[in-house]
């Protein structure tokens, strides 16, 4: 037999002998419907489920086939096709109109994938649970009421009446019963939770727009020789128009036009406006932030915490079912029943693999663990576990020797050493910094030389790193699909001169160059902390995009049942004279700063129109010439519609959002001047203690011993070896790791300190 022993053979061994030891002594095994049981907890506990289902077998299999991709995602499909059906129903894009028989048979067959998800749930749940929890009686509800609304919308179109669809505004609201749209409930939850203090305040601000109101009414009024606004309109002539206008002035959209008729008038009565802004916007809109910033860090600490709860409820159950009692009456869970539920949990994973999460676990290595380890479970099967063969760079398994050589090692140490890789990357940085002065100069001689500059780098770093290991950079990705882009426009510029003709695909090419200075900003440590920040709040922009969503989803079908059609686009002629005045098919809009400022484009004429329209009213710029807009063409009452999305989005849900920020990053700001001990959690903490993380350290020691390493690399056991290690999050969590790592952490310090 040869001495040296394949990976693949050793690790074999080492299985085996791991299978041996786990069935000679030890507790009596569970069933099979047992470990079912406890891993059904288990993986509720990593995905921060409460499954509310009978423990009865059936009941656990029909669960565990509830949560099946498949069916998941059947009736994730069915919602996104049930909400995009505005596409094509009246009033429709125009492109893709269906008849409504069509658009009504799919809904149809979208509610019924649905109900039959809403009964797959009460098959497995008992009927107390089912009726109790706060999302499926919603769920049901909007399901009836789109099926009552279907039969009465067919019913009144076969006979010739027009009708409304009043179940179209519910349509969003399924997102927030869905099963996995636990953040999204969360923020809709910590919106119902300010609602009430917010509600508080808005009401003073409004009482007190209304009172500064009443006095602009009764101080211009009756003023000779004051002077209209810009667009002929009486100024402040009657209460309801006065309010609204200091209501827009809040937002500043109107300002210093709404200002400047009395300032021409008088200069004594800008002391009326800069003590309205005063009070109105810099004292009442201050205190809304305030308070939803207050509220959202009370609401949001108890989302935290009822997350940590339920993983540990879950995780307590299931310990539960696999614990015994030793002699000294402790209840612990013994290695046997640990590789048992671990082969239930992860089937494809090999035995070695489940030792080394064992071993992590097992702090005092008598054999079983603790609850309090076992509660840990969840965050460390969350954590990746890689082999050395995967972490070893394709040119070093393709060809060894090459990649052993001194000159390779040369290169190694050049790029990837942190004591030499530092002036590689100043000399790359330098490189791009130049670029970026080149081409401010408008230098193209040296355009080839920075690229095969930056090609080469690119190279380099695949080399050393391997592809896996590369692309795992976000930076690497970013700095990847820049120079592969701007290499391809640069070839297909020498192959074909028409496309160096084009003045885009050079502004393209350039915009590609710039961007590279990106990376320079993420070199600058103080940078890299807002970086972060951006970088965690962008994997939580789904779920405040998906409330904004929500908002502009019922927002849009209210609009375009009350608008639609009353504002029709008209093409810009550049030769339009001023005796051809832009009506916007209304010519109710005649004269108006809507139409001269030919908005005909901003209208509730379909679903994208629409989100567009809205889009705009939450930037507030001129979104008071939006509402008139549309208040010209109807009544007046539908500056209630603008009033109420502006208090709704603008100032409630944006401020939420602004709140979000805030202490998220305050959070990263704080972890990131902590100590590494203290960014860490306990599972962290004890694996990198081991020495059993992946980090640029220890891959660069592998890549050192790799000659002396190869031959036993697969034979000892784990926390002996770096047969195998766990590739910690060094990067930007999740928002939702991120704060309960920091809540467990906290929570830790206090038990220590008592």
């Amino acid at each position: 037999m040869s001495t040296e022993m394949s990976y693949t053979e050793t690790r074999r061994d080492s299985v085996c002998e791991g299978l041996n030891t786990d069935v000679t002594e030890g507790p009596p095994p569970l069933s099979d419907e047992d470990l079912r049981l406890a891993a059904t907890y288990v993986n509720d506990a990593r995905n921060g489920c409460r499954g509310n289902f009978k423990n009865d077998p059936k009941s656990v299999r029909l669960y565990n086939l509830y949560n099946h991709p498949a069916f998941f995602w059947t009736s994730h499909v069915a919602v996104g096709v049930l909400i995009s059906l505005v596409l094509f129903e009246d009033p429709a894009v125009p492109s893709i109109r269906l008849d409504y028989w069509i658009t009504m048979c799919v809904e149809l067959l979208c509610v019924g994938l649905i109900f039959s998800r809403l009964a797959h749930q009460g098959v497995f749940s008992s009927e107390e649970n089912f009726w109790r929890s706060k999302r499926r009686l919603p769920f049901l509800i909007i399901l009836l009421l789109t099926l009552v609304d279907m039969v009465l919308y067919v019913i009144l179109s076969e006979i010739g009446v027009t009708s409304v669809r009043f179940s179209r505004p519910l349509r969003p609201l399924l997102l927030l019963c869905m099963d996995r749209a636990k953040q999204l409930r969360a923020v809709f939850k910590n919106i119902l939770l300010t609602l009430p203090d917010i509600i508080t305040v808005l009401t003073l601000f409004l009482l007190s727009v209304a009172f500064f109101a009443l006095m602009a009414l009764k101080i211009f009024q009756n003023r000779r020789n004051l002077v209209n606004y810009s667009d002929g309109q009486p100024y402040m002539h009657n209460y309801l128009d006065t309010f609204f206008h200091l209501y827009v002035l809040v937002t500043t959209a109107n300002f210093p036009d709404v200002m400047m008729p009395a300032f021409d008038y008088n200069a004594w009565f800008t002391l009326f406006f800069i003590i309205y802004l005063i009070i109105c916007l810099y004292l009442f809109m201050s205190i809304c932030l305030a308070t939803i910033y207050n509220n959202f860090k009370e609401h949001l600490k108890e989302y935290v915490e009822d997350s940590v709860r339920e993983k540990q409820d879950n995780l307590q159950l299931a310990f539960d079912i696999l614990k015994v009692e030793t002699g000294h009456g402790e209840k612990l869970l013994p290695k046997s029943r640990w590789m048992s539920l671990m082969r239930t949990v992860h089937p494809s994973r090999l035995d070695l693999e489940h030792s080394l999460l064992w071993d992590v676990l097992a702090n005092k290595h008598t054999g079983y663990i603790s609850k309090s380890e076992f509660f840990h479970v969840a965050n460390l099967l969350d954590i990746q576990v890689l082999e050395v063969k995967d972490r070893e760079p394709e040119f070093q398994r393709w060809f060894p020797r090459c990649y052993t050589s001194k000159a390779s090692r040369l290169i190694r140490k050049t790029v990837a050493n942190s004591c030499f890789s530092r002036f590689f990357r100043y000399f790359i940085d330098l490189a791009v910094v130049a670029n970026a002065v080149c081409i401010a100069l408008d230098e193209e001689d040296f355009e080839w030389f920075f690229m095969a500059l930056f090609v080469f780098e690119i190279l380099l770093k695949f080399y050393v790193f391997g592809l896996k290991k590369f692309f795992h950079s976000a930076m690497n990705m970013f700095d990847f699909v820049l120079i592969v882009a701007a290499l391809v426009i640069n070839v297909l510029e020498l192959a074909w001169t028409s496309i160096s003709n084009q003045t885009g695909a050079l502004d393209f090419l350039l915009v590609l160059r710039l961007l590279r200075l990106v990376r320079l900003v993420y070199a600058i440590e103080r940078f890299r902390i807002v970086l972060k920040t951006i970088s965690s709040i962008g994997r939580s922009l789904l779920t405040y995009g998906g409330v904004l969503f929500v908002f502009f989803y019922i927002f849009a079908i209210i609009g375009m049942e009350a608008f639609s059609g009353k504002i029709i686009p008209e093409p810009v002629l550049a030769n339009r004279t001023q005796n051809q005045p832009i009506l916007c098919g209304n010519p109710k809009l005649n004269g108006t700063q809507f139409a001269m400022n030919r908005y005909c484009n901003n209208n509730f004429n379909d679903i994208l129109h629409s989100f567009v329209v809205l889009f705009e009213l939450m930037v507030v710029n001129q979104w008071h010439v939006l509402a008139e807009g549309f208040v010209a063409v109807t009544h007046q009452a539908a500056r209630i519609y603008f009033i109420v999305y502006h208090l709704l989005v603008v100032i409630l849900v944006l401020n939420i959002f602004s709140a979000f920020i805030l202490e998220l990053f305050m959070l990263e700001y704080t972890m990131s001047k902590e100590p590494a001990e203290r960014r860490e959690s306990i599972i962290e903490r004890r694996i990198t203690v081991m020495g059993l993380d992946e980090d640029e350290s220890t891959y660069l020691n592998d890549l050192e011993n790799e000659e002396t390493d190869t031959n036993i690399r697969g034979g000892r056991r784990p926390g002996q070896s770096p047969a195998m290690r766990f590739r910690l999050p060094r990067g930007a969590n999740k928002v939702e790791e991120l704060l309960q790592k920091m809540y467990e952490i906290e929570r830790e310090e206090d038990k220590s300190d008592v």
